[in-house]
């Protein structure tokens, strides 16, 4: 029989007597609800969308964000490709949804740091002005580098 480690915690007396009425009212252990309780938010935390959105599918947090990334690269790279049949707001636009992508890798992922994210946003914004295939090569290679780190983070 393998021994089991016992340590305490402090928490708020609302909160025990909540875990208290669960326990009695499922006749375990206080430890098993708390560990329900986690098991849930590492849950919660791992999978984004739901039935109405992916058609049943759970996918990881890190594959929702990267997926988010190519999508609001993508559109900004063709609304830069087609800037002569679009109207000029439309670039502004999709800066911003790329811009905004950005800020939530920084802020919700942690999948880069706010110095990498402006200067990603700037190389794509140059590029968008100057249309250079070097430009374009280098804001490529940091795209697909965030990208596979946001798969590798979760």
């Amino acid at each position: 029989m393998t021994r089991i480690d016992w340590g305490s915690i402090t928490v708020p007396s609302s909160l025990l007597r909540r875990i208290d009425r669960l326990a009695k009212a499922e006749n375990v252990p206080r430890h098993v609800i708390v560990a329900k309780a986690i098991s849930l938010y590492r849950a919660s935390i791992k999978n984004v969308g739901g039935t109405a959105y992916l058609k049943g599918q759970k996918h990881s947090r890190g594959m929702w964000y990267a997926w988010k990334l190519m999508m609001s690269y993508a559109e900004f790279r063709i609304a830069v490709k087609y800037r002569k049949c679009l109207p000029h707001t439309v670039i502004e636009k999709m800066g911003k949804y790329f811009e905004g992508t950005l800020w939530q890798l920084i802020t919700r992922v942690k999948a880069i740091t706010k110095k990498e994210g402006n200067e990603i946003f700037n190389l794509a914004m140059e590029w968008a002005k100057t249309q250079d295939n070097k430009l374009l090569y280098q804001l490529n290679d940091r795209i697909r580098e965030v990208f596979y780190r946001i798969l590798g983070a979760r």
